[in-house]
């Protein structure tokens, strides 16, 4: 599909996916282009431009969509004056609704219509769209969310002389940095500019993150000006209705909600695809398509949460009592709160797989992929080693979570029904017994595993038989520190102990931006081994002040010492924004505050360039530290943070 960007997948992670093969990805990535090596280097560019891949999102969801269901809103008049007015005066479309209702299903047909439509009229017409997630918060920041949209416009053909530019110049600062936000702004207003038109279509904006929100919207309103063809179409609950508004003065407002007819044609394509044919008879039939319809109408979720709950049942008589009990619920809340009981009443172990399987993917730090989750969910806690016959498969963990997880194959990631559900799962927290603390404790578990130490650190990968190494690695310290208990101490400190000799240290490294995007050439040593990133460095990045107090308490620590790409304790802990160690540290009178890495950063320089006001208070009530060292670009502290002011 061409107005769903499609060309340049593997490089950094996926929107939808994260597995251990992104860690040589970057890798590999990164030494292409600090040494330059590749002739053709488009496919770097469009990397470069953002890690983001929509048009995965997009087609998982034109898999489960259904025939003739939103066709309603081709027919609106709102909806053909934003299509067909070439004045401009109707540029922009906000569809709300409630959670639930087929807000992204409308997105997609929209989409998929309007490529048709461009197709067909042979037009200098470019269709380009987004999916925001909540799954995906971390990754859609607003740089990587603009960068999506101009690699779609500029996909096909030669990449425009101003980008590529930008990018020859980025290759050569700092080792290699991303674009900034000030420059892709430009250089989507630019790209869009040489195109007839440009229609953009962006789904559930409420779910970006509320900072990124604000900045895609004030890019996508100068855009609009200063290219009056350009189209937009923005879905979204309706509390960010007033957002748009500020933005978009004027724009035309259609309130999403399903049809009785859409209901239905969804009802029958369901029955048709029932196989357990002697569950079902005429009368039973009749009345699925009559009383669903007229008692749930407002949520096409809760319509399929409905459908797939009596139809999962094995006999006329007890789909019949489902049929009864669905359509008294009131709210999406009402029907979780019925399946986890219905989780909750299976035999045996499923009930506690099914749980374990929920806190897992609503607690995890990016989406996990089907292997990822069934290994996580197949380890046992003071064992030495994984016993792969305890690891479930996804197919089990699946039907135990009677319709509430879903897989979608084509990004290889293992998600809830819906974001509601999410919402649901934190708004409750008594359904899960610590669950940063037990996820911290498996990861822990498992990398201490004798296989798993037993790994060369000098791997260029994590093999595919550990598919949980890459997540264990970069998060085991992200669950700690929000949740820490007395078992996860020995447990870390057994990991940190020799940490610059284990396999999770090198994947830690190739994942933290912060070190990849600024040293890339200096990460590992010459036999690619992360020698010198301690277990001080390690749990100075993730920041659990309990870890690094019982570490410095176990053994002596060179408080001072520097992994390989110059970075101190300190200077991992005011990069990463963790004041609360940044204040413990600095109370050492052996801490040296003005060690520099090897782009001449400073703690306190680093801390001014990202905007940590506390770790720049922290640090200049220190009387030994330098405020005037300048970096490798002869900037100072005070001249970053007058940039931010």
């Amino acid at each position: 599909m061409d107005h769903i960007y499609s060309q340049g997948s593997g490089g950094g992670r996926n929107v939808n996916s994260y597995n251990a093969n992104s860690y040589n990805n970057v890798n590999s990535y990164n030494n292409h282009i600090v040494h330059n090596t590749i002739a053709d280097d488009k496919p770097q560019i469009l990397k470069w431009l953002s890690p983001l891949e929509p048009q995965k999102r997009h087609q998982q969801i034109c898999d489960n969509r259904h025939e003739g269901v939103g066709e309603w809103i081709f027919g609106r008049d709102e909806f053909v004056k934003w299509r067909m007015e070439e004045d401009g005066s109707h540029p922009v479309i906000f569809c709300d609704g409630d959670p639930g209702v087929g807000k992204t299903h409308l997105s997609s047909l929209v989409m998929d219509r309007l490529q048709d439509e461009a197709v067909r009229s042979r037009r200098n017409v470019k269709i380009i769209g987004l999916y925001c997630d909540y799954l995906d918060r971390k990754e859609q920041t607003v740089r990587n969310l603009l960068g999506a949209l101009l690699k779609q416009v500029v996909c096909i053909g030669n990449i425009p002389e101003d980008i590529r530019q930008v990018f020859e110049a980025a290759k050569g600062y700092l080792g290699g940095t991303g674009p900034r936000l000030s420059q892709l702004r430009e250089m989507l207003k630019t790209a869009i500019a040489s195109r007839e038109q440009v229609l953009v279509c962006i789904d559930a904006i409420d779910e970006a993150s509320p900072e990124h929100r604000v900045d895609l919207l004030d890019a996508l309103r100068e855009t609009s000006r200063e290219s009056p063809s350009v189209r937009i179409f923005l879905t979204g609950r309706p509390f960010v209705r007033s957002e748009v508004e500020k933005y978009f003065p004027g724009v035309q407002v259609i309130s999403v909600s399903p049809t009785t007819d859409d209901i239905k044609r969804y009802l029958t394509m369901k029955l048709e695809k029932d196989t357990v044919h002697d569950a079902m008879d005429d009368r039973l039939r009749e009345d699925i398509l009559r009383i669903i319809p007229q008692k749930i109408s407002e949520i096409f979720l809760l319509v399929s949460l409905s459908i797939e709950t009596i139809l999962g049942e094995t006999t006329i008589s007890k789909r019949r009592k489902r049929l009864d009990e669905m359509t008294k619920r009131q709210n999406v809340g009402d029907v979780y709160t019925a399946t986890l009981e219905r989780i909750k009443a299976q035999m045996g172990s499923k009930s506690r797989l099914a749980m374990d399987a929920l806190m897992w993917i609503s607690h995890s730090e990016c989406p996990l992929g089907p292997d990822e989750l069934h290994e996580a969910l197949g380890v046992e806690l003071a064992t030495p080693d994984l016993d792969i016959d305890n690891v479930p498969s996804i197919q089990t963990i699946v039907k135990c979570s009677l319709g509430l997880i879903t897989v979608d194959s084509l990004s290889s990631t293992v998600r809830l029904v819906h974001f509601t559900l999410q919402e649901y799962l934190h708004a409750n927290p008594t359904l899960f017994h610590s669950p940063h603390s037990m996820m911290a404790e498996v990861c822990l578990t498992y990398l201490n595993f004798d296989s798993i130490r037993n790994l060369p650190p000098t791997l260029c990968d994590a093999p595919s038989t550990t598919p949980f190494l890459g997540y264990a690695s970069c998060h085991w310290g992200t669950h700690a520190r929000m949740e820490t208990t007395e078992s996860i101490i020995p447990l870390a400190l057994k990991l940190l102990n020799e940490f610059d000799d284990h396999i999770s240290s090198k994947l830690l490294i190739l994942y933290t931006e912060f070190v990849y995007k600024d040293f890339p050439e200096h990460l590992l040593d010459e036999e690619g081994s992360p020698e010198g990133f301690t277990g001080l460095h390690g749990a100075s990045y993730f920041g659990v002040e309990e870890i690094i107090l019982a570490l410095l308490q176990i053994m002596e620590w060179d408080i001072n010492a520097t992994d390989r790409s110059g970075n101190t304790a300190l200077g991992w802990a005011v990069a990463e924004g963790h004041d609360g160690l940044v204040k413990m540290l600095l109370e050492r009178n052996d801490l040296d505050p003005n060690i520099a890495n090897l782009g001449q950063q400073t703690p306190l320089l680093q801390a001014a360039k990202q905007r940590y006001e506390q770790a720049v208070k922290l640090l200049l009530e220190r009387s030994d530290v330098n405020p005037n060292t300048a970096d490798a670009c002869g900037r100072t502290p005070l001249s970053w943070a007058a940039e931010y002011r």
